[in-house]
């Protein structure tokens, strides 16, 4: 054979020559190349209807990746996902059964979207219920984004991120979806499911991912006020800042140990919320951040007695008089217990865990709040009798199961005991107290939506029902509430703002002054204490003392959710969050970091001051 080159010809000279020329030709060539490309979701896979993803991706290629456009199309219809298994990681952390749901299965629903500029918008923005499936899921979807890439010839590109949460409890599974489409035809969609809370019954949280061929309904939808209201939400949203802001100004150091020590895969989220502007610290996932963090809905267990419950109760004592939280709870529900415990338990009673019924311990010396308390699952007296009424899906039913429950030797309002029936209860009553002043058809939670959450600037908000033929249920209250970064900021500046937004008076002063300890009135004790001082619970807030350095004592009222949601109000107007699954500690780094950046004696000498000079004619 003869050879394509002599030898002689490969001189070292020659070679040096053939290097510079191909070192050249490599980098013509790789800046002619986009600096990213698209290496997973590429339009192939999207477009093979038989794919089976293995495992998830990194999220940053449910976005735009390398060079991007707008879309070339508007979309405008309802896509049809059929119920399918879902591929779980790990794969035995999923059971087979709860409650004759199957947790593996992605429920089938059918999303309606439009697109507006760079948006994808949903038309159902709250918890999708599937009728007739045999999924233990339900699904919630938030605004996404549309685009298009050079590599997928003629299609448009679309993502949205989405929750998928029971239909029984109060867990979150935050996923994102994509998928290519042009004006009459989808390709498959494909998701994964990246974050997760503490759950209750699955026991473990578990990752999942999927690849399902769906149906196009193209329609062409009139409803200009979607739009109008998403713009509207869009500017509503608060102001989120770097975390290295705060670092740059206070110094790193001081926030080494924000989250108390809680190992950092625990917790999904935390930060500091100051003058109304959001410092997130991450929002990190096992594949990268989270693409739409705005949209991250949490559901946050316990939280939601605050969040939702403490104003539902002080919304209706500013519409009714702050005498409401002293009416007592038989005048408003039908009460069939066998012994006469609820005889003189008030809304004021129930929402402090305050009623003197339930299963656990007769010892009150001490008292601890949790102690035989059936709605925790490490205490187990009661815990069968719990659960019983935790899967009854009506009012009637559920209020059956709570009304089987004995009294405790002492009466309400004397120790506390942890248990999320009774805040239902309250729920209840208060439902019952709203219809007989406005009438049968009125909806509680509608009522919070119309009158409280969209005047704060929440236009989209979810709560659990109970399960109802034909109408919507009672809102649970005790837990149940979905929420954003946005929207805990919102719900507790509005707290710490005495019920008031933009000088119009959403809650009763009165009220939340109570709850935030402002008045001579206090809680009960919880048997717990910080290195400060005894803990104490009121009106569904968690009291803890801290002093500071200069011997300044003060009160640190707390939201608080299973697994280890928190959310802190401190004394300075500084609010504190931390979402995850670790638990929350007797005294959290988050309230010492919180004094040193605005003083928590300098700010109450300041409004001292204020007050003082107000009152001068």
């Amino acid at each position: 054979m003869k050879k394509l080159f002599p030898a002689t010809w490969l001189s070292s000279r020659n070679y040096k020559h053939i290097q510079i020329v191909i070192t050249l030709f490599m980098v013509t060539l790789s800046a002619c190349l986009p600096r990213e490309y698209r290496e997973e979701l590429t339009l192939q896979q999207l477009l093979n209807t038989t794919s089976s993803p293995s495992e998830p991706v990194l999220n940053k290629y449910f976005l735009p990746v390398g060079k991007n456009a707008a879309a070339l199309h508007e979309f405008s219809g309802a896509i049809v996902i059929p119920e399918h298994s879902m591929i779980s990681d790990p794969k035995e952390i999923l059971p087979t059964d709860i409650n004759g749901k199957e947790p593996q299965l992605f429920p089938g629903v059918e999303l309606e979207f439009i697109s507006n500029d760079e948006y994808l918008i949903p038309l159902e923005r709250d918890i999708i219920i599937p009728s007739d499936s045999d999924s233990y899921w339900q699904i919630q979807v938030s605004p996404g984004r549309v685009w298009s890439e050079s590599g997928d010839g003629n299609l448009s590109r679309a993502s949205f991120p989405f929750l998928l949460t029971s239909i029984i409890e109060n867990e979150s599974y935050n996923g994102v979806a994509t998928f290519l489409y042009n004006e009459n035809s989808l390709s498959s969609i494909r998701y994964q499911i990246v974050s997760h809370l503490s759950p209750f019954v699955i026991k473990k949280g578990f990752f999942a991912t999927g690849q399902t061929k769906v149906s196009y309904k193209p329609v062409s939808y009139i409803n200009s006020d979607v739009v109008k209201d998403f713009k509207n939400e869009i500017t509503s949203k608060l102001p989120w800042r770097d975390w290295e802001e705060l670092e740059q100004i206070y110094g790193k150091d001081l926030f080494i140990n924000f989250d108390s020590g809680i190992e950092q895969t625990l917790t999904l989220t935390s930060g500091l919320i100051i003058d109304g502007t959001v410092y997130v610290r991450s929002m990190d996932t096992p594949f990268g951040p989270y693409p739409y963090p705005h949209e991250m809905r949490h559901g946050v267990w316990s939280v939601t007695k605050s969040a939702a419950g403490l104003l539902t109760l002080m919304r209706m004592a500013h519409k009714y008089g702050y005498e409401i939280l002293d009416y007592r709870i038989n005048d408003y529900l039908d009460i069939n217990a066998k012994h006469d415990g609820w005889d003189n338990v008030t809304f004021r009673n129930v929402f402090s865990m305050a009623t003197g019924i339930g299963t656990g311990t007769h010892n009150i010396t001490p008292n601890i709040i949790g102690v035989g308390d059936a709605s925790r699952p490490q205490n187990n007296a009661g815990f069968d009798e719990y659960m019983d009424w935790y899967f009854a899906p009506t009012l009637e039913e559920k209020l059956d199961e709570v009304f089987k429950v004995p009294n405790y030797p002492w009466g309400p309002g004397e120790h506390a005991r942890y248990r999320d029936r009774d805040i239902f209860v309250g729920s209840a009553a208060l439902e019952s107290l709203l219809r007989e002043k406005e009438g049968d058809d009125a909806d509680l939670w509608q009522m919070m939506v119309d009158e409280v959450y969209q005047p704060i600037g929440i236009q989209h908000i979810s709560m659990t029902h109970t399960r109802e033929k034909n109408e919507r249920g009672t809102p649970m209250l005790a837990w149940g509430l979905y929420v954003s970064i946005d929207d805990i900021a919102k719900i507790s500046m509005l707290i710490q703002n005495g019920g008031m937004h933009d000088g119009i008076q959403l809650l009763s002063q009165e009220g939340i002054s109570e709850a935030l300890y402002e008045t001579e009135i206090r809680g009960l004790p919880t048997g717990e204490s910080n290195i400060h001082g005894a803990k104490s619970y009121h009106l569904t807030l968690w009291h803890e003392n801290y002093k500071t350095q200069d011997g300044g004592v003060h009160n640190a009222p707390r939201m608080s959710g299973y697994g280890g949601n928190i959310v802190q109000l401190m004394p300075n107007g500084i609010i504190g969050f931390r979402i995850g699954n670790g638990g929350d500690k007797k005294l959290e780094q988050m309230t010492i970091i919180a004094d040193q950046i605005r003083s928590f004696d300098e700010h109450r000498r300041n409004k001292i001051k204020t007050k003082t000079k107000m009152s001068i004619p």
